[in-house]
């Protein structure tokens, strides 16, 4: 089996490409993808493939100098370029270094792509390119892992599991289950390896993944926020996430159980607890800005209109309605100790407009703001 690198940083070409071919009938397997040059040089490097598929213009590194760095170290694997029409003069440079094919992006089609592979394979076989033969080396971990947790396979045989430490589940409700077909998984899949690079992600079933990483993730409230909100706004769904460390000694197995069962009776409840704590807490250290439901959103890492939902089901009252009772009552502590104009104060807290202030604040309080002061003076 030859192994295959595809750099390409066009999400959607990607993913046509990867999921159209099957590639077993041409003797190969998809070993690693990048969506940048740089990247991409990295992971030929570690895994030395056989066949490198490339765009032209990438982030970091373009298709041009890859190559020429890909030729520095390997003469002889097989390169196919996916390019556009107005690359010609990058693509006339790449002569000397012994390119099997170019495919345009506006006009490919999958027996242009098929035929490619063909000639990859017949060229690999002719100068006695073996591959990999051995099947175990050929399995990925994120599929070793992947049977192991669904009961596939008895043992995991991937030599680098006990060096994982942190776990994260990823799981749907029933409902959001429904709405997602297995090219929104590939899409999800996509997401979340782009927030986490380098860790170990295998589907367990249910829609739901399980993450594997080396070290503890400690930023993971931003990480997984970040990855929630990309998959809500691409695909309306929203994910829940259980995160665990491993105990001592723990099998890999027994450690994803325990984390499954924590997640299925406790997750969403703690999980709303711990995001809306956070959000009154950044809500009294920010509310003297211009903080709007988008905002704080974003900075939860959640969609607007759920984070309404959890704020409202949590507080028993709207965002707005809090956010403006933090501002009232920071307002008549500065009233109590200070002179400066009530216009001014009301703007420090975050009041911009002072009819509404006065209107807010005699609807709240039932006195004026400056009758107020007078009484509490």
């Amino acid at each position: 089996m030859y192994q295959v690198l595809f750099a390409e940083d066009e999400l959607l070409v990607r993913l046509g490409m990867k999921n159209s071919i099957s590639w077993n009938k041409f003797d190969m397997y998809l070993a690693a993808e990048a969506d940048n040059g740089e990247e991409a040089f990295e992971l030929f490097q570690q895994i030395r493939p056989d066949v490198v598929i490339t765009d032209v213009r990438m982030d970091k590194m373009d298709g041009y100098e890859l190559i020429r760095r890909i030729r520095e170290v390997d003469e002889q694997c097989a390169i196919l370029v996916v390019t556009c029409l107005d690359d010609f003069e990058t693509i006339r440079k790449m002569i000397p270094y012994h390119i099997m094919g170019y495919i345009l992006k506006a006009s490919m089609t999958m027996d242009e792509i098929f035929a490619s592979l063909n000639k990859v394979r017949d060229y690999l076989i002719r100068i006695g390119r073996t591959g990999i033969n051995d099947k175990m080396k050929i399995l990925q971990p994120e599929q070793q892992v992947e049977d192991y947790l669904t009961g596939r396979a008895e043992h995991l045989l991937w030599t680098e599991e006990g060096r994982m430490r942190e776990m994260l589940l990823f799981s749907l409700g029933k409902k959001d289950q429904e709405k997602i077909n297995e090219l929104a998984m590939k899409l999800i899949r996509e997401l979340i390896e782009r927030q986490l690079q380098g860790d170990i992600l295998a589907e367990t079933g249910g829609k739901s993944f399980c993450l594997l990483a080396k070290r503890q993730v400690t930023d993971f409230h931003i990480v997984s926020g970040r990855m929630i909100q990309s998959i809500e706004t691409f695909l309306g769904v929203h994910y829940k996430i259980e995160e665990g460390l491993r105990k001592p000694e723990e099998d890999l197995k027994d450690w994803y159980l325990r984390l499954q069962q924590k997640s299925e009776n406790s997750i969403e409840n703690i999980r709303c607890d711990k995001l809306i704590n956070n959000a009154l807490s950044y809500m009294h250290e920010n509310h003297q800005k211009s903080l709007s439901l988008n905002e704080i959103s974003k900075v939860m890492g959640i969609s607007p209109s759920y984070f309404s939902h959890l704020f409202k089901k949590e507080t028993g009252k709207n965002y707005v309605e809090y956010l403006n009772e933090i501002r009232l009552n920071e307002v008549k502590k500065e009233l109590t100790v200070s002179d400066q104009k009530i216009a001014v104060i009301a703007e420090n807290h975050g009041f911009n407009n002072l009819e509404y202030f006065s209107r807010y604040f005699k609807r709240s309080v039932g006195i004026s703001p400056a009758k107020w002061r007078m009484q509490n003076r």
